[in-house]
């Protein structure tokens, strides 16, 4: 008999949190079968009454996500599509740097604790031919789009949480156990798991969904 090959997407729950971490050589990349994973882990999300938040994040410290490998596989961007269809809290603990379809992944999760040393880059530039989704304008201040392209595409931690994309700002390492706090106490405060779902809900419907 042969052994199936280890996943590409490690999942665990703790406390009541999903956590998937994205665990694949050469920068944590999407390709389609990390992208099936990720959906897979969010369908769980979805459907498992136990499992009440969710947490993203990538192996190592260097990359959260490096991006696109090959063509969006099933579920679109690694699920994206299916984040708002969830109806829990979603977190992306960015351990590293999230470029181009990785810095995608992050933001449309509802809430983003970085590490002190992560990155966020468009590849090319806002504008350029590593531009990310047409979701992405809505879920960016216009002060952060400003930014980016005033640095031509990168966002330290720093600036990240200045312009309001990342939500908080921790020491590098300490980023997936703050975000499982943070999850955990939206899963068990009355209400509030729905309110931060709802913003993230606002803004995906504001870009015409």
């Amino acid at each position: 008999m042969t052994a199936a090959p280890p996943g590409a997407v490690r999942t665990e729950v703790v406390d009541g949190v999903l956590v998937a971490t994205v665990d694949r050589p050469a920068g944590n990349a999407i390709d389609s079968r990390v992208s099936f994973e990720l959906y897979t882990a969010w369908a769980r999300l979805r459907d498992d009454p136990s499992v009440r938040a969710g947490v993203v994040t990538g192996a190592g410290h260097e990359y959260f996500s490096a991006g696109w490998d090959v063509a969006p596989g099933i579920g679109g961007l690694a699920g994206v599509a299916d984040f708002f269809r969830v109806g829990k809290p979603m977190i992306a603990a960015v351990n590293g740097v999230a470029r181009g379809g990785g810095f995608e992944l992050a933001l449309m999760t509802d809430l983003i604790v970085a590490a002190e040393h992560a990155e966020f880059v468009i590849p090319g530039g806002l504008g350029g031919p590593g531009e990310l989704g047409s979701a992405v304008p809505a879920r960016l201040s216009e002060e952060a789009v400003h930014e980016l392209r005033r640095t031509g595409g990168t966002l330290t931690a720093a600036t990240a949480a200045k312009f309001g994309v990342a939500h908080r700002i921790v020491p590098a390492g300490t980023e997936l156990a703050v975000a499982l706090d943070l999850a955990r106490l939206l899963a068990s405060t009355p209400g509030a798991a729905a309110a931060i779902k709802e913003i993230g809900l606002g803004a995906h419907r504001a870009d015409g969904d």
